[in-house]
Order: structure tokens, then C-alpha cells, then sequence
């Protein structure tokens, strides 16, 4: 196509709100008022951790440390591996297995909702670093508190948006809400709900790949997997080891 021609002659910014356009994707926005998307702190798991000092230590190490990825998230993240180091780890192998041969940073806090990463954004999480690829793998803690699909799905969106944002030459993972062992038999699940509007809502977005392991996680009649889950929510070494795998394809993907 001849017109193709003319990106070349076009600033980078500008040829790239064309090439969205033209291809009819819209970019994630945040939508001010909900629950899910109004930035707080949190502290409810404070008998493991303390949810500000996690923070500060960040920060300190975004001082020192340029990671080629960062991975936003909940206590699934938390405790699986890497750095900041968590008081407690649950899948420190499938963690180095995963990311070797990348600088990674650990942006996950147990008991995290979106709108406590919204916070943590803005309060200086991605400031002074320049990863490559940006991981998010949050929600499944808003679906514990009766937050309605769409709401949870609008909270992710508005995440994957700040971190452009923030970060716009950087490639976002983002991960569907995971597969919850102890979900009500009801199909679809709150999970699914959340991920099918959720893949509506980014939908052809360039910077953004996102990507659902949650069949991973099931048996063929769609139940959980009780072998790979160590409670309800939480994933065991063998679950680590699964999404560990599909991290490590989609990652090396992106930095290609």
C-alpha cells in the first residue's frame, strides 16, 4: 500500500496514533469514580509483610537497579520469587527458571487490588527505570469483595493504561485474572467474566499482548486443577512451574 509510505516521513508519535486508528484498536483508559480505580493503600496482609515498606524498598531499589522486566501483582507474584525479596517464597525455582538471563524487579504486595497498584504507580513504582516488558498479573483479590466484572476488568484496563503512561516505549504482559480453585461451580466462573470483558477492552492494542493460561489451570470438564493449587487461590510449586513456562514464551516473544 502506497500510503503506508507516508508513516515514514511522519513523527514516531504521530504515525503511531495513525496506525492505531487505522486499526481501529482504542487505548486503555482509566474511568475515574469506581472502586477499582481509585488509587489507595492497604495494608491487610500485615501479619506476613508491611505494605509501606515494601514500597519504600522500591523505590530504593529502582535507585540502583535497572530491570529489563518488572511484574505487577498480588501475593501470587509476592511470594514466588526474586526481588525484593518476600518473607516467605513459594516457588523460588520456577522463579529463576523463568526469568533467567533477565533483570527482573518483584512489583508484587499480597492482598494487592488494582487500586492499590494504581497507587503504587503513581507514587513512583516506574519512576527512574526502563524495563522492556512490564508484567501484570492482578484481580483476583477484587473478585473476592463482590466488585462486579466490569469493575475489575475497568481496574486492569486503567493499570495497563498508567503504565503506558508511564512507561510508553515499554511492552505490557498483561494476564488474565488466574483460575481460583476455590470458585463457586456456577459457569462461567467471576474469573471468566472478568477476562472475557477484559480481552474485549484491549482488544487490538499494539503495545499490549494479553494472554489467558487459565485452561492451564483445568481440568477438562473446566473444574480447577486441585494438583497445581496450594489453597483456594494460590498456585503450588507445580503451578508456578506452569505459568512460569507460558511467562518465559511470552516474554522472550516481546523482547525479540
Amino acid at each position: 500500500m502506497k500510503s503506508i509510505g507516508i508513516f515514514r516521513y511522519l513523527p514516531a508519535v504521530i504515525a503511531w496514533a495513525l496506525v492505531t486508528t487505522l486499526s481501529g484498536a482504542a487505548e486503555p483508559k482509566i474511568v475515574p469514580g469506581l472502586v477499582t480505580t481509585t488509587p489507595v493503600t492497604q495494608n491487610r496482609d500485615k501479619a506476613i509483610y508491611d505494605w509501606e515498606t515494601r514500597h519504600a524498598e522500591i523505590l530504593k531499589r529502582n535507585a540502583t537497579v535497572q530491570p529489563d522486566v518488572v511484574v505487577f501483582g498480588d501475593s501470587i507474584i509476592h511470594y514466588w520469587g526474586g526481588e525484593p525479596s518476600a518473607p516467605k517464597v513459594w516457588g523460588e525455582h520456577a522463579w529463576a527458571k523463568s526469568f533467567e538471563g533477565w533483570t527482573v524487579t518483584n512489583l508484587g504486595f499480597g492482598w494487592d487490588r488494582t487500586e492499590n497498584v494504581l497507587w503504587r504507580i503513581e507514587h513512583g513504582e516506574l519512576d527512574g527505570i526502563h524495563p522492556k516488558v512490564v508484567i501484570i498479573q492482578i484481580g483476583t483479590n477484587n473478585t473476592a469483595v463482590d466488585h462486579s466484572p466490569s469493575d475489575i476488568a475497568a481496574g486492569i484496563e486503567a493499570i495497563a493504561a498508567s503504565v503506558h503512561q508511564h512507561l510508553p516505549s515499554a511492552r505490557v504482559l498483561l494476564l488474565a485474572v488466574l483460575t481460583r480453585r476455590d470458585e463457586k461451580p456456577e459457569r462461567p466462573s467471576i474469573t471468566e467474566k472478568v477476562n472475557r470483558e477484559l480481552a474485549q477492552r484491549v482488544d487490538g492494542v499494539p503495545w499490549l499482548t494479553f494472554r489467558d493460561f487459565g485452561d492451564q489451570f483445568r481440568l477438562p470438564d473446566r473444574t480447577p486443577n486441585p494438583k497445581l493449587f496450594a489453597d483456594g487461590v494460590h498456585v503450588n510449586a507445580a503451578g508456578y512451574e506452569v505459568l512460569g513456562e507460558n511467562i518465559r514464551r511470552e516474554v522472550k516473544a516481546l523482547l525479540r
